[in-house]
């Protein structure tokens, strides 16, 4: 079995459901493809044979871990996406971009025997229309595409969380607080 582990972002529904949903690979999105707030969904990470990392560039959530490092106090619930960071203080958002396939890697290889890919999704060539109106879905991860799910009007305009248990909460939150999502719903 064959897990992506991506993040919830808007811009990477489609591109995602082009060039990996193949009807057998699970879905697993969080705010900046944080292996480290997986808790309920690790028995997953333990089933699969692959997994594939995707976090991207112009990440909110890179931009949360670097308004705590840079000392702005924010909610203790959002430790688990924080400190794999720690090392990084003096980083910028867009460095704290391009170590994070790599923080994401090491975190994953501790927890399984599968093999491992990563690869830095660059949204800027997802050529992903802006958009100021949007919403979150909280699902658990399946192999379901998108595009049964998200109408195509929504399509660019829905974050997507996919994990298990309580393991979304942290990124509901920063969907809410920090993405300014409009709505965030449970969806099964």
């Amino acid at each position: 079995m064959r897990i992506l582990i991506s993040c919830m972002d808007r811009r990477l529904n489609e591109f995602l459901e082009r060039e990996y949903n193949d009807g057998n690979t699970i879905f697993v999105r969080n705010a900046g493809a944080n292996v480290g707030s997986l808790k309920a969904t690790l028995s997953l990470l333990k089933s699969a044979d692959e997994i594939v990392i995707l976090p991207h560039t112009d990440c909110g959530a890179m931009g949360v871990v670097e308004k705590a490092l840079k000392g702005e106090s924010l909610p203790s619930s959002l430790e688990p996406l924080i400190s794999p960071f720690r090392k990084y203080s003096n980083y910028t958002k867009g460095q704290l971009e391009q170590v994070n396939p790599e923080v994401q890697r090491s975190s994953v290889s501790n927890l399984t025997k599968a093999k491992v890919r990563v690869d830095l999704v660059k949204t800027e060539e997802l050529n992903a229309p802006p958009s100021n109106d949007n919403v979150a879905l909280m699902m658990p991860p399946s192999n379901k595409r998108y595009s049964e799910m998200i109408t195509p009007d929504m399509m660019y305009r829905t974050y997507v969380i996919q994990s298990q248990g309580d393991d979304g909460e942290i990124d509901a939150l920063i969907a809410r607080d920090f993405l300014k999502v409009r709505e965030v719903r449970r969806v099964s």
